[in-house]
């Protein structure tokens, strides 16, 4: 009764309104519609049960068409499903369609607009596909598998991108190695706290095939916006009593790959994971190195994290041999590796390694790494405590010794004494060791180094930056080139100045703006302390063309630069942050960028982090103000305006010290780890 009076209202509506009436049975369907699913679909299921006992169906009638001018109501527009475009043009209604006008096959017969190509058909929005995304970063695999459960037996199809975000869940999702290793489970807060600690490690994304995509850490909650149309998504709840075990959670995988297979849904980057995943939790890391195989095979391009299970595996089992393979298989797919695949590395070597594995591996990570994780610190920290090989340093060099460590370590008196062989040496852990500003360790008795790239690293470097930004400039990539030549020409620059950044250096005030004064201030201040050194001031073309480049003593200054050859201005569309960047890394060891920029775009993550993080670390200098005064940039003398902050006279990174032999690590909570050669008691 309550349908059957409203519609009658419609009816008497659209007759005082004179509406067309396809518009009124518009109308009619939307409030029925309306009504239907809303006594379903307003109020969530009070628990996981009565989900599990409730109907959803496939919202059919829900596609409308949304292609009508702005202010129509949602009601007032006619289901696609229903309708059909004719070749005049106006849509026509249910049988109507198949009359005169109608496209037909070639056979006569008359063919839905729906199968057109082009025609803007509309899948089939079924609410629960969106759920299990949902449950997915809800990490409720026994509600996700469920829904799954109900989909497969109505026949609705399945995407291999939700499928891979199922399998991404049934194997653990981001705690999947914590499952392989038999760790207790951390809750979400402990997990978040953990990915922080692993700052280089590379961050686990929801196995979809879209490696880009980064996924909510498990009991997030994302919001998304509610499409015009759709049912209100009933919410999905927490995970209730205990997280699956191993033996459910490879259950639910190898129930989502069958499907796969059976559905003839194709694998991609994302599925070769999960699979791979599914292996190390049962103990198999020779299966899961297969599904990197077989990744390469079909063509997909191989990712790191796609070794991590065999890795995992292997190192359970104390396998040298078999994780330095992955790891030359890594280096055969022209990967880099990062902290993590280092740390699995030292895992095994800690357990069943040589000093000459750690040793080579230590040295890899000093020109690939900075600062690393306590739990990867560690690992080393455990060599040298547990293992008996730590005492293969102190041999002759021909035995395995260490050069250095087996002729002199600290506190030797003479040759003869130094090498009297293992057992007059021992190693000693000194944690939370301080390096002074100098980079003096008391511990080591000796001072950490500066470590910068080697001359192939900075070829390699400089020819990658100039392939992205002619990439990144795409038909303007002359442009770069002729900035090229001019380099050539003129360079190379000791000192490259972001002149952006300076000038508009504590400018985010009233009266604040791109400020030439302060340029010129560091310009001057540098010519100061560097009286010998090249420097380049590089800026966008517009900041020389706008009003304050017209203002009193800017004109001379640009014109000193330009008699100077110290100045670049970049082309209207391009990024100047590839000019300087070009320019500093030409100049190699002796380049220097002034810019308070922490280089976080996205670009930069395009270059090689082995190079990239250790330029960051030796070649920019910050700068602040002298003196907190606003109005300081008017009255200060020139080139008093700025202090500079250079880069430490050392690098934080592993390093052994010829000195004494001893190994210094740097953690990336501000500490470091010394190991030292002392006298065995």
């Amino acid at each position: 009764m309550l349908l059957s009076r409203r519609a009658t209202a419609l009816v008497h509506a659209s007759i005082v309104q004179q509406l067309p009436i396809k518009n009124l049975f518009a109308r009619i369907r939307g409030r029925i519609s309306d009504r239907i699913l809303g006594s379903v679909l307003s109020s969530p299921p009070a628990s996981v049960a009565a989900y599990n006992h409730q109907s959803f169906p496939i919202v059919e009638n829900l596609n409308y068409d949304f292609s009508m001018e702005k202010g129509v109501e949602e009601s007032q527009v006619a289901p696609a499903a229903k309708r059909q475009r004719t070749d005049d043009g106006p849509a026509t209604k249910g049988a109507a369609g198949a009359g005169v006008g109608a496209k037909e096959h070639k056979n006569g017969a008359p063919m839905d607009h729906r199968n057109q190509k082009g025609s803007g058909r509309k899948k089939k929005f079924d609410v629960r596909i969106q759920m299990m995304r949902h449950a997915v970063k809800r990490n409720n695999l026994k509600f996700a598998i469920n829904l799954f459960r109900d989909l497969l037996e109505e026949n609705v199809k399945m995407d291999t991108s939700l499928l891979n975000s199922l399998m991404y869940l049934a194997c653990g999702a981001e705690q999947w190695e914590r499952y392989a290793r038999g760790l207790p489970l951390l809750t979400a807060a402990e997990a978040a706290a953990e990915a922080t600690e692993a700052d280089g490690r590379p961050g686990d994304a929801e196995a979809d095939g879209d490696e880009g995509q980064q996924q909510q850490r498990p009991g997030g909650q994302q919001q998304q916006k509610q499409r015009p149309g759709r049912p209100v998504m009933p919410e999905v709840p927490e995970p209730e009593g205990p997280p699956p075990t191993r033996e459910e959670l490879v259950a639910a995988v190898d129930e989502l790959w069958s499907y796969m297979k059976t559905a003839g849904l194709q694998p991609d980057q994302g599925t070769y994971l999960a699979l791979a995943r599914r292996e190390a939790l049962q103990g198999d890391p020779e299966g899961a190195l297969q599904w990197v195989q077989e990744c390469g095979k079909k063509g997909k391009p191989v990712q790191l994290r796609l070794f991590h299970p065999a890795q995992v595996g292997y190192c359970l089992r104390s396998d040298v041999e078999k994780v330095h393979a992955i790891d030359t298989m890594i280096a055969s797919h022209s990967l880099d590796n990062t902290e993590y695949e280092f740390a699995r590395l030292l895992e095994v070597i800690a357990a069943a390694g040589t000093y000459a594995h750690l040793r080579a591996v230590l040295m890899r990570m000093q020109t690939d790494l900075n600062e690393l994780a306590p739990s990867t610190v560690d690992y080393i920290a455990a060599f040298f405590e547990g293992n008996p090989a730590a005492q293969q340093a102190f041999a002759p060099v021909d035995q395995g010794g260490c050069p250095g460590v087996a002729q002199r370590p600290a506190g030797a008196g003479d040759t003869a004494e130094a090498s009297a062989g293992p057992g007059s040496w021992q190693w000693e852990v000194v944690r939370d060791a301080a390096v002074t500003e100098t980079g003096w360790c008391a511990a080591a008795d000796a001072s950490v180094k500066v470590v910068d790239l080697e001359d192939k690293d900075w070829e390699a470097f400089v020819t990658a930056i100039a392939q992205l930004a002619r990439t990144n400039m795409g038909n303007r990539a002359a442009d770069f080139d002729s900035y090229v030549q001019w380099y050539e020409r003129n360079g190379p620059y000791d000192i490259l100045v972001d002149a952006a950044n300076v000038a508009f250096y504590a400018q985010n005030r009233e009266g604040g703006g791109f400020n030439w004064r302060q340029v010129q201030h560091m310009y001057e201040l540098l010519r100061q302390r560097f009286p010998g050194k090249k420097i380049l001031v590089m800026v966008h073309r517009k900041r020389t063309q706008d009003e304050v480049a017209q203002a009193p003593g800017v004109p001379e200054f640009l014109g000193l630069l330009r008699r100077n050859k110290s100045f670049y201005y970049t082309p209207p569309g391009a990024n100047d942050d590839w000019f300087w960047l070009y320019a500093c890394v030409r100049a190699k060891h002796n380049g220097l960028l002034v810019s308070n920029d922490e280089l976080r775009d996205h670009i930069f993550s395009l270059l090689r982090p082995k190079h990239f993080l250790k330029w960051k670390e030796r070649h920019i200098a910050h700068y602040s103000y002298v003196s907190h005064n606003p109005n300081a940039t008017a009255t200060a003398q020139l080139g008093q305006l700025f202090k500079l902050e250079l880069p430490r006279p050392y690098t934080a990174c592993v390093q052994q010290l010829a000195e004494s032999g001893a190994w210094m690590v740097p953690i990336n909570n501000g500490t470091w780890l010394c190991v030292r050669p002392v006298r065995a008691a």
